[in-house]
């Protein structure tokens, strides 16, 4: 029963997903290209680590969360230093929590008066082992620490 309801809040959660990155603009696509870009860099470098930088196309306040394909206790914790910053920037009641349960292995950003946006096509070049993000109240550029481990390149910091 458990496992149906999770498949179901999934379900929803995609297809509300896909409502809002439509109805916003692409501040998550940026993010995400900027990764893929970064990881294709570290991955034909010699370099284990790499940071890449990313100035949002609106430079206002922001949330940038990174999540995990699966979230642990500590991850839910982490999440909860963000959760009101992140729900104080919703638009006009179209809120969904950092904490929302379906939401694993992509990339979400909040910005203020604006819908959230999503983005997964990160997924193919690097991945994340734990929730990474940031809350810019100022804005301003968000600084993405990229790391190779062998073949993989993991996003292990958001500053």
């Amino acid at each position: 029963m458990r496992h149906a309801r999770t498949v179901l809040a999934l379900t929803l959660l995609a297809a509300a997903t896909a409502g809002l990155s439509a109805c916003s603009s692409d501040s998550a696509g940026s993010v995400s290209s900027a990764i893929v870009d970064g990881a294709n860099r570290l991955k034909s470098s010699g370099q284990t680590q790499t940071t890449v930088r990313i100035q949002l196309p609106d430079p206002g306040p922001y949330v940038l969360v990174i999540y995990p394909p699966f979230r642990k206790a500590a991850d839910e914790k982490f999440l909860d230093t963000l959760a009101p910053t992140a729900l104080e920037m919703s638009h006009a009641g179209a809120a969904i929590s950092p904490k929302a349960e379906g939401l694993v292995n992509t990339l979400v950003v909040w910005q203020k008066g604006k819908l959230a946006t999503f983005a997964a096509g990160f997924r193919s070049a690097a991945e994340a082992k734990q929730v990474v993000g940031v809350a810019k109240p100022a804005g301003g550029p968000a600084e993405i620490t990229l790391t190779r481990e062998g073949g993989a390149v993991y996003i292990t910091a958001v500053k």
